[in-house]
């Protein structure tokens, strides 16, 4: 074989390499690992937190060891556990708890948008991880407490991303609504149905739908007189799995307000959670997402 003839070879072979590796990173590999995007409220509870999402190559050597928040030194997020292994992806998940430090820098609530995070090379980078309301507040299982005028009955979540909260009235309330720090954000995607003895059963649809009873419609927060020994009960689902937000990570602390005669005001609160499971093809729709913004 003459020598320009094997020298052409080789350069189409190079050409056909270097086009094959574009085509792979560009539609299977991440620029670079990171969290997904979070959207949580969280009180202060002993031990418990909230866990963090981060995405990676499984390609990539450096892996993430563990994270801390430096506004708040009592939050910690370790160890790392895998959340869902794809085929050019992991998803670690970072469990997260606060430590015994109960110290606060001031604010209320605080803001997080920035995570500090150590990974297994000895590295420390800043990562942004998109936006955690931490409220000063302590929670407890107390703050639902049966010794109010709330108690709690009944309650259940499921992998689908829906679940439901009954409690019972003991003494006589106003319900005033629903509240949450990202209700207004995820708008038609988070759909709620309040239902109460009160008016035989009201239902509501969207975030920013309705709320209505049998004969006459009322607006979604309208307050709702109770007495002792009725029911008021919270459906909720995230629509989130089809949707271009599928890939963000939602911690909600759904608010039910109440309102007693002399004024106190009593929030009984039911924690919804998203987390994403995606697809190879969602997947592949997120890394060219990565891929976009970083030219």
């Amino acid at each position: 074989m003459k020598p320009k003839i094997i020298y052409g070879i080789a350069i189409v072979l190079i050409l056909a390499s270097g086009v094959g590796n574009y085509t792979y990173n560009r539609y299977y590999q991440l620029p670079e690992a990171g969290y997904l995007r979070h959207y949580i409220e969280t009180h202060v509870a002993p031990s418990v937190a909230f866990d963090l999402l981060y995405v990676a190559n499984n390609a990539d050597k450096r892996k993430i060891v563990s994270a801390q928040v430096d506004e708040l030194p009592m939050l910690k997020f370790h160890p790392v556990q895998i959340h869902q292994e794809l085929r050019h992806q992991t998803i670690y998940k970072l469990m997260g708890y606060y430590d015994g430090n109960m110290s606060w820098p001031g604010a209320d609530p605080v803001k997080l948008h920035t995570i500090t995070t150590f990974f297994s090379d000895g590295s420390v980078s800043e990562e942004e991880v998109g936006e955690i309301v931490a409220y000063q507040e302590v929670w407890s299982s107390t703050q639902n407490a049966e010794s109010g005028p709330i108690q709690f009955s009944s309650g259940r979540s499921s992998s689908d991303n829906d679940g439901s909260t009954s409690v019972q009235i003991t003494s006589p309330v106003t319900f005033t609504g629903i509240s949450s720090a990202w209700l207004d954000k995820l708008g038609s995607l988070f759909e709620y149905e309040v239902k109460s003895t009160a008016q035989g059963r009201l239902t509501s649809g969207f975030t920013s739908g309705v709320t209505s009873g049998i004969d006459s419609p009322v607006e979604a927060n309208a307050s709702v007189e109770l007495k002792s020994g009725q029911s008021l009960s919270l459906d909720y689902r995230f629509m989130l799995r089809q949707s271009p937000q599928a890939m963000e990570v939602y911690n909600l602390q759904l608010q039910m307000n109440f309102v007693e005669p002399n004024g106190n005001k009593h929030d009984y609160t039911v924690f919804a959670n998203y987390s994403p499971y995606p697809t190879e093809a969602q997947m592949r729709t997120y890394v060219r997402e990565q891929r976009r913004q970083v030219k």
